[in-house]
């Protein structure tokens, strides 16, 4: 009987099993977390980024949260009818309404008519955040771009502009590649032509600095209904000007019409849940739900306020449960992803998941107006040897790598678009590896004819030992690495030896592949393949091959093994060899600066250079997406944080930012030096890197020059 019962205990905890409401905000606080969760009807779930709030709604769960208008805009565009809004948040600042005004002798239109007539456009520099999509919302209507190849689609957008309207002021910055910004500035100086500053400099306040500029010789300017309906009460502008509304029509000053009506903050979570939801508002909240009778706050609402970011005077506005889709059309007009010159940067992905977390990307940068558009690209094996097979053969475009693939990605004829600058908490530091009893090791030539431990074969540790052994006379001073290493070693386990489409000739995948064994200790064949079923796979898998005794030594990455196992008893066994060949004097893994034969970064970004301007359209939307997705504190996107609760996913999460050629980053510098020396027959360079011109100032420099003949 007692077994029984205990048996329905534990099948019915497991199948009634409730799953806590959560109050999903990046927006963290530990002490207002503890107090919503008192009464254990709601609890707090920090995410990195809102995305996982909206992905959970979408899979049911019950959460609630609270989105800017960018995200809940982004969002909709992406996720099903499960998403649900039930409340908008009402600020004392109405959100931002743009409208367009022209003088009163304009007969109206928004196409050829706008032709020639001088556009006062407010720039792109906002403290709040107007995307280029809503600022550039007239420009789509009225003007055509005429593709030209050997142009990128950023030029060949602001040409046409140039060419469509007459003398105008667009101030600020036009794209994110300085030197190029410059550059266009300068080739089509009548953008600037009606701006107060030479430069082009951003105004002080751009949405209201363009109806000064529609004064003082201006034909049209975008502004904001706030600035206009000011704009309206001074002396005789409202004979003056009308609205041009996004139909064509004009309406005068007592009847705006406006083009983009930014949304409010939005509450959502998910249809099951949003009955819940709202009677946990109206409880907790009352004096900021509108509409509900409150004699005072509760001891929740100051808690709930701050996690929720409202301010004193905002107010909850309860809806019925609307789709987050229905909701936002209602108000806005979502984009469609435009298809300029057939030119589309497709971003090569090897999962499922890694898949969605593109189209996201592909969304936000449809919303934020960044050229050219982006499609993903699921690799056919789904990993990194047959992304970087697709890129090489054009079915992609463009990837981020693992440093483990640089090597094979430049045997493939890929070339690199940028450089994550690593957290140096997660670089790759690679050091040499021997047993603590090690007698046969004085210097590293002793190395010749032992069997090694590598994590992988072609990668980082593979080719930063032969660079190693090339810069001290220790092997042979060759760009076969294939040969020169497969004739150095002897029998080893390097795991991937066996495959064909590494495309590293001269292999002896015999030797290489000798003593790697399959994890799985009933099967005694050979098993090579660079996966975890192999036993000595991996930076913990080749100590495993050292400390088995199935290698000499091992070079291996210590950031790639978890921080438990840099400091377990067993690390005693081992040994580091230096960089410059001494062993040390302690045992253990335990490191100094020096000690790494090498320490780079975690990767790069590599796509197929086809011509200048294909190289130029990646690296303004890899900039643009850098600024708009990363470096923007505000931002409706974070696209080098975690997706779905997921790690590293187009990124690796340890990733601030990007950067391009001619960086001075050292641990850059080195493993663009490891790459450069494999390339190089004669003698190798030891550490330092020359910066090179980036590609867009080289294109910019022969079209100078072009023109002059």
């Amino acid at each position: 009987m007692f077994f029984s019962l205990l048996l329905i205990t534990l099948f019915g905890h497991v199948s009634c099993q409730i799953i806590p409401n959560t109050l999903c905000t990046d927006n963290f606080n530990n002490d207002a977390c503890q107090q919503i969760a008192r009464d254990q009807e709601m609890t707090c779930q920090l995410v990195p980024t809102k995305t996982d709030c909206i992905l959970d709604a979408d899979l049911s769960l019950p959460t609630l949260s609270v989105l800017t208008a960018e995200e809940a805009f982004l969002a909709s565009g992406i996720v099903s009818e499960n998403v649900v809004v039930i409340g908008e948040i009402l600020e004392g600042n109405v959100p931002y309404r743009t409208v367009v005004i022209v003088k009163s002798d304009y007969l109206g239109g928004v196409g050829d008519q706008l032709k020639g007539l001088k556009y006062c456009h407010p720039g792109y520099d906002h403290d709040k955040r107007i995307t280029r999509f809503v600022l550039e919302e007239l420009d789509w209507k009225a003007v055509s771009l005429n593709c030209e190849d050997d142009k990128t689609l950023t030029e060949l957008k602001y040409k046409a502009f140039s060419e469509f309207y007459g003398d105008s002021c667009r101030p600020g910055t036009w794209t994110e590649d300085y030197e190029f910004d410059a550059f266009l500035k300068n080739k089509y100086p009548s953008l600037c032509k009606l701006c107060s500053s030479e430069t082009c400099s951003s105004y002080t306040v751009p949405l209201n600095d363009s109806l000064t500029c529609l004064t003082n010789g201006g034909d049209v300017a975008l502004s904001d209904l706030s600035y206009a309906n000011a704009f309206f009460e001074i002396g005789s502008n409202s004979q003056n000007y009308r609205y041009l509304c996004p139909n064509g029509t004009l309406t005068t000053s007592l009847n705006p019409c406006v083009w983009t009506s930014q949304l409010n903050r939005v509450l959502i979570t998910s249809r099951q849940s949003a009955s819940t939801m709202e009677s946990y508002l109206k409880s907790k909240m009352p004096s900021y739900v509108v509409s509900v009778d409150s004699t005072g706050s509760t001891s929740l609402e100051r808690h709930l306020a701050h996690l929720l970011q409202l301010s004193n005077t905002d107010k909850i506005n309860l809806l019925l449960p609307t789709s987050l889709n229905s909701y936002v059309s209602a108000q806005r007009t979502f984009p469609i992803s435009p298809s300029i010159c057939n030119r589309i940067l497709k971003w090569s992905v090897t999962t499922e998941l890694e898949n969605r977390k593109c189209q996201w990307l592909q969304q936000a940068s449809i919303t934020h107006g960044l050229l050219p558009p982006i499609s993903c690209v699921q690799s056919e094996d789904n990993d990194t040897l047959s992304s970087l097979d697709n890129i090489a053969q054009k079915g992609a475009d463009v990837t981020f790598i693992d440093a483990n693939y640089g090597y094979i990605a430049r045997r493939k004829q890929l070339s690199n678009a940028a450089y994550p600058e690593t957290d140096v908490t997660k670089l790759s530091k690679i050091v040499i590896v021997v047993r603590n009893e090690t007698d046969w090791y004085k210097e590293l030539k002793d190395f010749s004819g032992k069997g090694i431990c590598l994590p992988s074969y072609g990668g980082k540790e593979w080719l930063a030992f032969i660079d190693l052994l090339r810069k001290n006379n220790v092997i042979q001073n060759s760009i076969d690495y294939g040969a020169i290493f497969s004739s150095f070693v002897g029998e080893s386990c390097t795991p991937g030896a066996n495959y064909k489409d590494l495309d590293i000739a001269n292999t002896n995948s015999q030797k290489l592949c000798s003593n790697c064994v399959p994890i799985d200790i009933t099967e005694t064949a050979r098993y090579c393949n660079a996966e975890p079923n192999n036993k000595y796979y991996n930076s913990r898998g080749a100590l495993k091959c050292l400390e088995n005794g199935a290698g000499d030594y091992a070079v291996i990455s210590l950031n790639d093994l978890p921080e438990y196992y840099i400091k377990r008893p067993e690390n005693q066994l081992f040994r580091i060899i230096s960089k410059n060949g001494s062993l040390s004097n302690t045992p253990g893994l335990t490191i100094d600066e020096n000690a790494p034969i090498a320490i780079i970064i975690s990767g790069e970004v590599v796509f197929n250079n086809v011509t200048p301007s294909t190289y130029n359209d990646t690296i303004l939307y890899l900039k643009h997406m850098e600024v708009e997705f990363g470096e923007n504190l505000d931002k409706a996107f974070k696209v080098f944080e975690s997706f779905n609760h997921t790690k590293n996913l187009l990124f690796p999460d340890s990733t601030p930012g990007l950067t391009f050629e001619g960086s001075s980053n050292q641990y850059i510098g080195t493993y663009k030096t490891l790459l450069s020396n494999s390339e190089i027959s004669g003698p190798v360079v030891n550490g330092v890197f020359q910066p090179s011109y980036p590609a867009i100032f080289i294109v910019l420099v022969i079209t100078f020059f072009a023109q002059l003949i």
